[in-house]
């Protein structure tokens, strides 16, 4: 009887340990079935479940181009994109509402006003905007660098979506983590494409630090680009500091000033 008792013991022991691995196994399927594209694999490394289940990020981010100040400034953006705030480090604020901007009196003039407002949280939400309705991706793209050191993709978008639909991306992602490296990239916002090509960026992700076990750059470098040489000379910088999740933004964001201005 006792030993009888013991092999039971043992078989249960055993379909119980099959069963357990057996559920292993499938999760790991079905992680790897969830990322099975390029920009999937994006977002599964920078954790986009985590980072979506959060209502909004604030930051604070100093850009310089050419050892010139471009934007010192608070950027609070609900996770999705949808609603910022942006406060200069002057007073002056922009309202972000989807399509929407309105800014202190003391900017109705400032022709930089749209491409501050959407621009650098863009590049801050970046890995978690892979997929947004209207987006194209090219995951066969190569460039022409020798050294292959990333995977490579690009990044394109349907007609009329977003202030500038004729923008593209290459996206770099490293090889074995799938975190975004850097991201070369147009400006087509008052030129033509023709122009803008002439002259793509980069902007790179460096310094990576985990919030709430979401990693997020710190420190960005900008760089002229080509598709032979990849990043070339270093043209500005950007740091982001005191990043937190916050809620109740939606309030916040919806009490626009009575005296602020629709751009």
């Amino acid at each position: 009887m006792k030993k009888l008792i013991i092999t039971l013991v043992a078989v249960t022991f055993l379909l119980l340990s099959c069963k357990k691995q057996s559920q292993t196994d499938n999760t790991n399927d079905k992680i790897e079935k969830k990322a099975t594209t390029f920009s999937e694999k994006v977002e599964v490394a920078h954790n986009k479940d985590a980072f979506l289940a959060n209502e909004a990020i604030k930051f604070d981010v100093l850009i310089e181009f050419g050892g010139n100040e471009i934007l010192d400034a608070t950027i609070s953006v609900a996770t999705t994109s949808e609603y910022a705030i942006i406060e200069k480090k002057d007073g002056n604020k922009m309202y972000i509402n989807k399509d929407k901007v309105f800014v202190s009196p003391e900017l109705k003039d400032d022709p930089s006003v749209r491409f501050h407002a959407y621009t650098w949280s863009y590049f801050f939400l970046f890995p978690y905007k892979l997929n947004d309705q209207g987006t194209i991706w090219n995951d066969t793209y190569k460039t022409n660098e020798t050294v292959a050191n990333f995977d490579t993709a690009k990044l394109t978008f349907k007609a009329n979506v977003g202030d500038s639909s004729d923008d593209w991306y290459i996206v770099y992602k490293n090889k074995e983590t799938n975190v975004l490296d850097n991201v070369a990239y147009i400006v087509t916002a008052g030129k033509t494409n023709e122009e803008a090509e002439k002259d793509p960026h980069a902007i790179k992700y460096e310094d990576y630090k985990l919030i709430n076990n979401i990693p997020i750059s710190n420190n960005w470098s900008f760089w002229g680009w080509n598709s032979t040489d990849g990043l070339t000379n270093k043209i500005g910088s950007a740091k982001i500091t005191n990043i937190e999740f916050i809620d109740g933004f939606k309030e916040t964001v919806n009490a626009i000033p009575a005296d602020f201005i629709s751009k």
